[in-house]
């Protein structure tokens, strides 16, 4: 695949206004694909960032801006100790049509994931989970799909043949999704038959309190997460006006940089979008730098992956069985020795799966099955695989 006939290039000069000639500033440790640099060896590097450009052509030229502005914005931070090997291949073409864009986007994320490069996508539409979603069912992959955001749009409209990105992934063409989780939906956002619909389906979902007051909870989601997908309208309007959707409740901008940090520590995780940025109402470019700093954090996240797994090399971990009296199976954690994270084991009685399911948890997991509950992972992942 030439990625040079997807992707329109950067002009060095307006991502590099904040540019002070320093080694550490980010900008000194990223491969641009410029008029002057052609993509080329895109497998020799570890992240690659892109952006999408708004389908709405009255809003092509703001959403353009915006991406200029985040870039400028990101690119004067300072770089990191361990450097991952970043490519920025610019902005992606824009398409005679909607279905154009969904294809070639599509085609672009099956690229970079099947040579292990994991994308990082920034997009002004929350449109760019579906085609994320299809390039995982395109490469006949079961995947988990986090979601950071205040809603949860499983939304069809028959009168106008309107279906919502989660309502095609969810809805109609899961065959692909091994679950969803949302995180930080607000209550006033979000019915109860969605709730009910997620519940039915075995999917998880947490209400931004439950979130702002466990931060720590999310590592084990995302470090079983495939794709992760950032909603700016999460994030109160204070912090970032620039959004679709504005709220005065939501995300602190500290909060969201830390969620971000956890993604990229994710060793599963392999593609990270960021969608609904609106750079025509974004006051004083806060909302960019915001989003700049989000992938920072994320970038850093990355730079500090350890990649462990019970299951393979048993003598790193302390092995935990806690038997129940009125459970019928016994209930088996795994704690690293290196970094302290923890591990269920789930058994599997279907003929076609070579192991038992490892789902990722927490000290208060293994508490509370010791104290005579089952964690609701555990029940989630059993009926899912059996």
């Amino acid at each position: 695949m030439n990625l040079n006939e997807y992707f329109d290039p950067i002009d060095i000069g307006d991502v590099s206004k904040n540019y002070i000639n320093s080694k550490h500033q980010l900008l000194k440790s990223v491969s641009f694909h410029s008029a002057e640099n052609q993509i080329k060896n895109i497998d020799n590097y570890d992240i690659a960032i892109f952006g999408v450009v708004d389908n709405d052509y009255n809003e092509l030229n703001n959403s353009a801006n915006g991406l200029v502005k985040i870039r400028e914005s990101l690119y004067s931070l300072t770089s990191f100790e361990k450097k991952p090997r970043i490519y920025d291949l610019g902005n992606l073409k824009y398409g005679k049509t909607k279905n154009d864009n969904i294809i070639g986007l599509r085609d672009v994320l099956i690229e970079l994931i099947s040579l292990g490069v994991l994308p990082v996508i920034i997009g002004s539409s929350e449109n760019i989970i579906y085609p994320n979603y299809l390039a995982y069912k395109k490469l006949d992959q079961k995947i988990n799909l986090v979601s950071i955001d205040s809603t949860i749009s499983i939304v069809e409209n028959k009168e106008t043949a309107y279906k919502s990105p989660l309502w095609k992934i969810l809805v109609e063409e899961n065959e692909a999704l091994f679950s969803f989780v949302n995180i930080g939906y607000q209550s006033h956002f979000v019915n109860s038959d969605i709730i009910k619909y997620l519940s039915d389906n075995l999917h998880s979902y947490y209400r931004l309190g439950y979130i702002r007051s466990r931060i720590k909870e999310v590592e084990p989601i995302f470090r079983d997460a495939d794709s992760i997908g950032l909603n700016i309208s999460s994030i109160r309007q204070s912090e970032a006006f620039g959004q679709i959707n504005p709220s005065p409740n939501g995300y602190y901008g500290e909060e969201i940089c830390q969620l971000a940090r956890y993604a990229g520590m994710s060793s599963k995780l392999t593609s990270f979008g960021i969608y609904d940025y609106l750079n025509s109402i974004d006051l004083n470019n806060q909302t960019a730098h915001l989003i700049a700093q989000i992938i920072w954090y994320f970038i850093n996240g990355y730079s500090n992956r350890i990649s462990e797994y019970p299951l393979e090399n048993p003598n790193d971990y302390k092995k935990f069985i806690v038997n129940l009296d009125t459970f019928e199976y016994e209930l088996i954690f795994y704690k690293s020795e290196k970094t302290d994270r923890w591990w269920m084991e789930v058994p599997s009685f279907k003929s076609n799966r070579l192991r038992n399911l490892l789902v990722s948890c927490t000290f208060d997991d293994y508490q509370n099955a010791s104290n005579g509950d089952v964690p609701e992972r555990w029940l989630k992942a059993f009926q899912k695989i059996n």
